[in-house]
C-alpha cells in the first residue's frame, strides 16, 4: 500500500512539473495536466483513508467533464486523447461519490 501512495505522489509532482512547463504554449493542455493532478491528489488521499467531502467530489466531475468539452469541441486542434483520459477520470470520481453514499 505505500508503495501505491509513493507512485501517486510521483505521479502528482510529474503531473504538476509537466503542466507548469506546458503552461505558456498550450494552456488549455496545462489545465488538462493540472486536473489530472487534482484528481490523482484527491484520489491519494481517498486511499489514504482520509476522503474528502462529496461536494470537492462533484467539484472535480464537473471540472473534468467541462475539460473534456473543451478538448473535444473547443479548441483548434482537438485532443481526443486527453477528452477521453478527463471522461474516464470524471467516472471514476462519480463512482467514488457512488461508494460514498452507501
Amino acid at each position: 500500500m505505500y508503495g501505491l501512495l509513493i507512485f501517486y505522489r510521483i505521479l502528482i509532482l510529474l503531473m504538476l512539473v509537466w503542466g507548469t512547463v506546458y503552461l505558456a504554449g498550450e494552456p488549455a493542455y496545462s489545465v488538462h495536466l493540472y486536473l489530472i493532478a487534482l484528481y490523482l491528489f484527491v484520489t491519494y488521499f481517498e486511499l489514504r483513508g482520509n476522503p474528502f467531502h462529496r461536494g470537492v467530489y462533484h467539484l472535480l466531475i464537473i471540472l473534468l467533464l467541462a475539460n473534456a468539452g473543451i478538448q473535444f469541441f473547443f479548441l483548434k486542434e482537438p485532443n481526443i486523447l486527453s477528452g477521453f483520459v478527463s471522461l474516464f477520470f470524471a467516472f471514476f470520481a462519480w463512482q467514488a461519490v457512488r461508494r460514498f453514499s452507501r
